[in-house]
């Protein structure tokens, strides 16, 4: 009876990490949308401003991404084992 519960429990935090690294990726991809000016260009009010910006969103990204490949590696594990 635990077992099953670990299981299933498996599967929705796999759920939750997808959605959080999905959305996640959305916020960051929105953000260097907005930043675009009229010629497609993100704009930046510095150099350090856009080196520390850049930095943050691409470490991020990868968080994202590893949450992403984490939650669907939890979603398979944890219905292979319903089954």
């Amino acid at each position: 009876m635990i077992t099953h519960h670990i299981h299933h429990t498996t599967l929705y935090i796999g759920i939750v990490f997808t959605i959080a690294g999905i959305i996640l990726r959305m916020l960051i991809n929105r953000r260097r949308f907005n930043r675009r000016g009229i010629a497609g260009l993100q704009l930046f009010s510095s150099y350090w401003h856009w080196w520390l910006t850049t930095r943050i969103e691409n470490l991020l990204m990868i968080f994202a991404l590893l949450f992403i490949v984490a939650g669907i590696w939890l979603i398979l594990t944890g219905s292979y084992i319903n089954f």
